[in-house]
């Protein structure tokens, strides 16, 4: 009686962890299908803490409150999730801990690599921030074609939130730009700070809103100050014999500056060239004629002279 009663015991409690199982598992599977896919793949993220390779030769040491998104899913959010241009050289995304990649109130940082060489300190306080500018809204057109293919909101317009500058101290870029977009959006602040390095520049850029511009500011400083290059990487291992100088646009440039450019020295060695080509053919041109004129007017005084025998 007693074997039979345990047995009774058991076989109700199995029954009711299989029911129980059996409702979390329906439960669940009703709130996975409420998700879209947006959802679904962001809930497939994993992160990294602590001190993490970049690539490019950077490492960062992940600031507290913040998880480290990987480059190939940074990708995924940046340009599928969140609308924005395609661009190889992101190599993360900071996440702040207690929200999400998709959340209205995100503040999180993204990180790319901008391969533009190395840029000398003399060169960065000389950069024309204006003519930048005007070449970043030449490249709206494509970025809004984009944009607007994949439903993102299309910037009409750009402006400066302060005068660029580059900081001695860390060897940084700033830049803040105030995005202006359409339907009424109110602008949205993009700020970015540039890490220059031996071969380029590692950037972390922030969106916020306009107004949070010193607390944007503060906070970009901060994981900026978080990441470094290894060595060989770095801003004092520039090799001028191999390494290849940034390309930025000057506010002045002197005349024997441009006379003795490279490309200015190859301009004037075609011209030269081409000069000397085109006189050496004039010349044989001329030559070509006075002997086929001096040929025929022989010719022409034997046949006067023969016909003067016939008389």
């Amino acid at each position: 009686m007693r074997t039979f009663y345990c047995s009774f015991v058991m076989f109700f409690c199995l029954s009711v962890s299989l029911s129980v199982l059996g409702l979390s598992r329906e439960d669940s599977l009703s709130k996975y299908d409420k998700l879209d896919s947006s959802d679904i793949i962001v809930a497939s993220f994993s992160y990294s803490v602590g001190e993490q390779e970049l690539g490019q030769g950077a490492v960062l040491q992940v600031p507290e409150g913040y998880r480290l998104l990987n480059a190939a899913r940074s990708r995924l959010l940046v340009e599928h999730l969140w609308g924005n241009p395609e661009n190889p050289n992101t190599l993360g995304v900071l996440v702040p801990e207690r929200t999400g990649p998709l959340d209205k109130d995100f503040r999180g940082f993204v990180i790319s690599f901008e391969p533009s060489g190395y840029l000398d300190e003399q060169e960065a306080g000389k950069i024309n921030y204006g003519r930048l500018l005007r070449e970043m809204k030449e490249e709206l057109k494509n970025d809004n074609l984009l944009r607007g293919r994949k439903g993102a909101g299309v910037i009409t317009s750009m402006d400066w939130a302060f005068p660029p500058y580059f900081d001695k101290k860390s060897r940084t870029l700033h830049w803040a730009r105030i995005l202006h977009f359409d339907g009424g959006v109110p602008p949205v602040l993009n700020y970015e700070v540039r890490l220059l390095g031996r071969k380029g520049a590692l950037c972390f850029t922030a969106i916020g809103k306009v107004g949070a511009i010193a607390q944007v500011k503060q906070q970009l400083q901060q994981v900026a100050a978080s990441a470094h290059f290894t060595n060989g990487n770095g801003y004092t291992d520039f090799n001028p014999r191999t390494d290849q100088p940034a390309r930025w646009a000057p506010e002045e440039i002197s005349i024997s500056t441009r006379i003795l450019s490279p490309e200015n020295l190859m301009l004037g060695v075609r011209s030269t060239l081409l000069m000397l080509l085109v006189s050496l053919c004039m010349v044989l041109f001329v030559y070509v004629m006075h002997f086929y004129h001096h040929r025929r007017k022989h010719t022409y005084r034997k046949m006067i002279d023969f016909d003067e025998r016939l008389n």
